[in-house]
């Protein structure tokens, strides 16, 4: 596999927002709005940089927040003060969240796409959003439902038993 000749993580140029346990203090703070701010902070009192210096965010997170529709352009709003709009891209993929930012970031980076790309990426699993569907021609037009967080974390669709086929012969 080949590497990236231009895209690096510069050598104190990460960080990570804080952790707290399992329904623990922050079980109710939006993901997005406080992995904003961290970044924000991080920016300017941390490193004393302009967060405008951003071409682009890849914004991850796995768990729906409130609003995560626009989770990559409030997040990113956030981060740089608004002041130059940045494009950010939703970037969802289960567990593998940061890897796929991380790649994708690097070969923009690599192909002269972007000169500074910054990976945004945020989630919080204590008390995950319940979401709702209309089913109309369901029994009694009876609603479909999913917890995001307790219902996809019992199990992998490629590892659970109940939703794993066996492999074609």
């Amino acid at each position: 596999m080949d590497t990236f000749a231009n895209a690096y993580i510069p050598y104190n140029g990460y960080y990570s927002s804080p952790f707290c346990r399992w329904q623990g203090s922050m079980q109710n703070e939006n993901a997005i709005e406080l992995g904003g701010k961290t970044a924000r902070n991080w920016f300017l009192q941390k490193k004393k940089m302009d967060p405008s210096i951003i071409d682009y965010v890849y914004f991850g997170i796995t768990i729906a927040q409130h609003h995560v529709f626009y989770g990559h352009t409030w997040g990113t709003a956030i981060l740089t003060d608004d002041k130059k709009h940045v494009p950010a891209l939703l970037i969802h993929q289960a567990c593998s969240t940061s890897t796929t930012a991380l790649q994708l970031a690097s070969l923009a980076i690599d192909h002269g796409s972007l000169n500074v790309a910054f990976g945004l990426m945020t989630d919080r699993c204590s008390n995950g959003a319940h979401t709702v569907w209309a089913q109309p021609l369901g029994p009694g037009g009876e609603l479909e439902s999913e917890n995001w967080m307790m219902d996809n974390f019992n199990g992998d669709p490629r590892c659970e038993p109940r939703w794993c086929r066996p492999p074609r012969m």
